[in-house]
């Protein structure tokens, strides 16, 4: 799954920005964190402390916590504990109903499919700092996480510990014969893999370009045991009255991880929130906006990153970007901000040294 070579630039290249610390994550299944890490021999209020967490803030599941900070005390707990996959033996402890709304949304659809397609929409309920995606071709899913903000804490083992419960997740919709036919993480491969390939039934492939699990596409006509349409209904309607202004969120944060890819399209878009085009279009609309406009904004902010944090070539920035060449990205940058690419780099760069 790794994409071919380019010269595309990295969007976090050199030293990388700080991650927002206003990117939330519901507490959820982390409520057994620091359970987790007494049992493996370290102090979970020291750790929570040196994260920048509040002594209670795992206590209830409704409770949100800096997606940054529970990666600082994953990546900190992992090295007190001298266990390189707790980020494993954390997402193995998550099931459907740590994930409140989102998890009554997931267990009460009608089949699989829509299941997962909506896990997908509504996963914002849950983390501001990440984008789940579901793409199906050849016969196969994938279903997958992207961490749109760059320079995460700890972002091997939220990976991880968010494909070992999705891997919980999808096998309490289709039964215990489910498992994943691949397993993809994107995280340089562990000198033990013993631990991933007890989690997962399979020996994931490592340094993959993207973090996601693969299973057969017959898996997602299979109706959900036990679905409740009125707990669907109930569940739909509290999503709605949540959810409402939020698509230009998930549609700016999907815009940032296909960037990454290369690929910026608004079926792309589409595909990963799992919706038509025209529905996209539509919902943009609704809150004031259009995906150009949207797509616009996350191509400006790139590109100022780009600009100001590395020496990349305006060739490259371009391509990074999506732009065929440097000429239309110059246009489209002068149109954004009144002036040249390397006359706001140069600027950039005199602001800083004050």
């Amino acid at each position: 799954m790794r994409a071919p070579s380019t010269s595309r630039v990295p969007l976090a290249p050199g030293q990388p920005p700080a991650p927002s610390e206003a990117a939330t994550q519901r507490v959820g299944g982390f409520t057994g964190l620091p359970a987790l890490i007494r049992q493996l021999g370290a102090d979970p209020d020291l750790l929570l402390e040196g994260a920048g967490l509040a002594p209670g803030a795992l206590e209830s599941p409704e409770g949100r916590a800096s997606y940054a900070a529970l990666g600082r005390l994953l990546r900190d707990a992992a090295a007190a504990t001298g266990c390189p996959h707790l980020g494993l033996l954390t997402g193995r402890m998550w099931h459907l109903a740590d994930l409140g709304l989102l998890g009554e949304l997931v267990r009460h659809s009608p089949t699989v499919g829509e299941a997962l397609r909506t896990l997908t929409v509504h996963q914002h309920l849950n983390s501001e700092a990440g984008l789940a995606f579901l793409t199906e071709r050849g016969g196969f899913v994938d279903l997958g996480f992207a961490i749109y903000h760059p320079g995460v804490p700890g972002a091997d083992l939220h990976y991880d510990s968010v494909l070992a419960g999705g891997c919980n997740f999808v096998r309490e919709l289709c039964g215990p014969g489910w498992a994943p036919s691949e397993v993809f993480l994107s995280r340089a491969q562990p000198a033990d893999v013993a631990p991933y390939r007890s989690a997962f039934k399979v020996t994931p492939r490592f340094d993959a370009e993207v973090c996601a699990l693969r299973f057969p596409s017959r898996w997602m006509a299979l109706p959900v045991a036990g679905a409740d349409p009125a707990r669907l209904r109930a569940a739909q309607a509290s999503a709605e009255s949540l959810g409402r202004g939020r698509l230009v969120e998930q549609v700016r944060r999907a815009l940032r991880t296909l960037l990454v890819r290369g690929s910026a399209s608004g079926d792309d878009v589409a595909q990963m929130l799992s919706m038509h085009r025209r529905t996209l279009n539509r919902r943009l609309h609704a809150e004031g906006t259009t995906f150009q406009r949207v797509l616009d904004e996350i191509r400006y902010a790139v590109a100022r990153q780009l600009l100001s944090d590395t020496g990349a070539a305006l060739d490259d920035i371009a391509a990074s970007l999506g732009y065929s060449g440097v000429c239309p990205f110059m246009r489209s940058f002068r149109r954004w901000s009144g002036t040249t690419p390397g006359r706001w780099r140069r600027e950039a760069a005199g602001v800083a040294k004050r």
